[in-house]
């Protein structure tokens, strides 16, 4: 079997996964229809984010013993059921289900199995194609939001939801067929493992999870994946607002957000090429390095106070965030072997999950509606006030990108038993 079809068929699945970064497009037509705040609509997003995590870790252990075609097919189903179901509640509760919980445990089904097959059937270019899966869930939302936008104008958000469900469901099942592990002990031809050096160690047996959790490599990689998901999460959760207190127009905020989705999917490219000629330690220390540059910029300047500046924030935060999604595969097959790598990462993962669910609400919470209230209060302008709470916010980024910055440093593979 050609190796380079499981890499095409991972990527088109996770294409497919990458709809969930489109859920703001759902938010507006739901509150018209319901009522609800937009308060109260961040809570399906939210939930399936953790549920996408947790539910990740069981995924990759089922796959690990039964192959990553079933799982796939299985991530296909949910997903597609989840979105078909949320065109039929009338609830919050219901759609916080639907979307969250179902759709949420089928994007976690489907996006394990890709990864891990990919890793096994590219020794050779671990990093790089492993960026190439992942790209797919970073392009998702570019390519998706406007048939999703099309739909919800055409026939309304209900119908779109089951449409897309349907859509969905389809083309995740078919190409979960493609996925296959190689044989036992399988090697590209012509290729023997390099030497060991320094930077480019590759695992000497295969890790469970249990014993990994024992070992300061696996925590090392979870902080890190903790500090520089947690600062592109809150980037992505901050990218319209901001543009609106810069007096960016809606429209053009709309159109750079695609720069966002373009460089995220570039990124997770870039970061697995470049990984695979230095190093993932050394790739990690560039990317996140670059995250936090720009964190110290967001805060202390007024560099995204115009177009093209706020294009090239939104340009270098894309492909720093992307770069986790390849970077951190292959750096967890590196450390612990590719056996139990469905698992494994699973564990890793649960890094983003936390980030994802914790910290775009603690900002919302805690900094984007105290912040300006107080200021506010003191007859400070309302536009200034929510300025002030926006760079207070990067300014935690920076804590963040520093966190991953050092984890990096400091991480190391596992001693041997």
């Amino acid at each position: 079997m050609n190796r380079w079809i499981v890499c095409l068929a991972g990527t088109g699945i996770n294409l497919v996964l990458g709809v969930l970064y489109s859920w703001s497009i759902f938010v507006v037509p739901l509150q018209e229809k319901f009522g609800w705040s937009r308060a109260d609509l961040t809570w399906p997003f939210s939930v399936s984010i953790l549920v996408f995590a947790v539910v990740m870790v069981a995924a990759g252990k089922w796959q690990d013993k039964v192959g990553p075609r079933l799982v796939a097919s299985v991530g296909g189903v949910l997903m597609g059921i989840g979105y078909i179901l949320s065109g039929f509640i009338s609830s919050l509760p219901a759609l916080i289900f639907t979307f969250g919980v179902i759709a949420g445990a089928g994007v976690a089904c489907g996006y394990v199995t890709p990864i891990a097959a990919t890793v096994k059937w590219f020794p050779d270019k671990r990093g790089l194609t492993t960026g190439i899966t992942v790209s797919g869930f970073g392009f998702g939302a570019f390519v998706f939001t406007p048939l999703a936008r099309k739909l919800i104008v055409a026939v309304g958000v209900m119908t779109a939801f089951k449409v897309l469900g349907v859509i969905f469901l389809i083309i995740v099942v078919a190409l979960a067929q493609i996925l296959r592990n190689p044989p036992p002990g399988y090697k590209p031809e012509g290729w023997e493992p390099p030497a060991p050096t320094e930077t480019k160690k590759v695992a000497v047996r295969d890790w469970t999870l249990s014993e990994a959790i024992k070992t300061w490599s696996f925590w090392s990689l979870w902080l890190a994946y903790l500090g520089n998901a947690g600062v592109g999460l809150m980037v992505i959760s901050l990218i319209a607002p901001l543009a609106k207190t810069y007096g960016i127009s809606q429209e053009t905020a709309a159109f750079l957000i695609g720069f966002l989705s373009i460089f995220n999917g570039l990124g997770r490219i870039l970061a697995g090429w470049v990984s695979d000629l230095i190093g993932r330690r050394a790739a990690m220390l560039v990317f996140f390095s670059i995250t936090t540059l720009m964190c110290i910029t967001m805060a202390f300047t007024n560099i995204a106070g115009t177009t093209v500046g706020y294009a090239l924030a939104l340009m270098i935060f894309g492909a720093s965030y992307g770069s986790n999604f390849a970077l951190f595969p292959a750096a967890t097959a590196d450390y612990f072997g590719t056996k139990n790598l469905g698992n494994l990462y699973a564990g890793v993962f649960t890094a983003w999950g936390f980030a994802g669910f914790v910290g775009p609400r603690f900002i919302k919470a805690r900094l984007l509606k105290s912040i300006p209230k107080k200021l506010m209060a003191q007859g400070v302008p309302k536009e200034q006030a929510n300025l002030v709470a926006y760079k207070t916010a990067f300014k935690v980024a920076i804590g963040l990108g520093v966190l991953a910055v050092v984890m990096s440093f400091l991480t190391r593979h596992p001693k041997e038993d």
